[in-house]
């Protein structure tokens, strides 16, 4: 090696700052529309790694995000670089707890930053699919009110994945309960281009600086769409939360390691 080359992650070069993302802490920012269901139960069993579990009875969390991430350089680069720091997700998380820690483990996950799906894929594990996002911003003068109404829409180019829409209310609280936003689980897939097996870690992560801020809540409207969600969707929809929210994303913890041929299931 020339020792000439710098920088977290690909691509490296000679400045040392062209790397796709930095190095975690991430810092996040930014609005969330969530829908919390009761899906059926062996269909989610059936997506989660051993060794978490499923929590019993627990139902299943749809989320669409539109946030501003640092990517791992710094909250001035966030301001000054929009068009690499504005990113928009989509999460189905399940509620799994692993040694009495619960979290939520994310089968599927939608997103339209390179920058995210990148580090998701790379180097955490969260399992982020390339996809357009919208969601309706709050109104701009008043903020979000009782009867206003707002939506989030999910596509890929294969069609159309879910739509999230919620009519607000004068509900004071989520009347349903999940694993607080702090602790998640991830299953990072590397192949290997020689043999192809393919090395499979499962990762624990706990988030900090968690705020969920200006919560709004109301029934939801919940249509899903994707084929590879069919199993999970549910049959009655439940209530809904908008919100602004914050959060940081740190180092994660390895807790399972397993190496697959390439013709073997998990």
């Amino acid at each position: 090696m020339s020792g000439k080359l710098g920088g977290f992650t690909a691509p490296l070069d000679v400045t040392g700052k062209s790397s796709l993302y930095g190095p975690p802490p991430w810092h996040f920012r930014g609005r969330s529309l969530t829908v919390v269901c009761d899906c059926d139960q062996a269909a989610a069993a059936a997506l989660v790694p051993a060794p978490l579990e499923l929590i019993p009875g627990a139902p299943v969390r749809f989320t669409i995000h539109d946030l501003v991430c640092d990517i791992g350089f710094g909250s001035d680069f966030a301001a000054r670089h929009p068009e690499r720091t504005t990113v928009r997700e989509a999460v189905v998380a399940l509620a799994v707890h692993f040694e009495g820690v619960n979290g939520f483990y994310d089968p599927f996950l939608y997103c339209d930053s390179a920058e995210e799906i990148s580090v998701g894929r790379e180097m955490f594990g969260w399992p982020q699919l390339d996809a357009s996002i919208w969601m309706t911003p709050p109104d701009a003068i008043t903020g979000v009110k009782p009867g206003h109404r707002l939506t989030g829409k999910v596509l890929r180019k294969s069609g159309p994945v879910l739509d999230i829409s919620m009519l607000v209310d004068d509900q004071e609280e989520f009347p349903e309960t999940v694993p607080a936003f702090s602790t998640f689980y991830t299953m990072r897939v590397l192949p290997d281009p020689t043999d192809l097996t393919r090395k499979v870690e499962i990762f624990q992560s706990h988030m900090s600086d968690i705020g969920i801020h200006h919560a709004n809540f109301g029934q939801a409207e919940l249509v899903v769409t994707a084929p590879e969600l069919s199993a999970l969707n549910p049959a009655a929809t439940g209530p809904a939360r908008c919100n602004a929210i914050m959060w940081t994303k740190n180092r994660s913890r390895r807790i399972h390691s397993q190496k697959l041929a390439p013709d073997e299931r998990l």
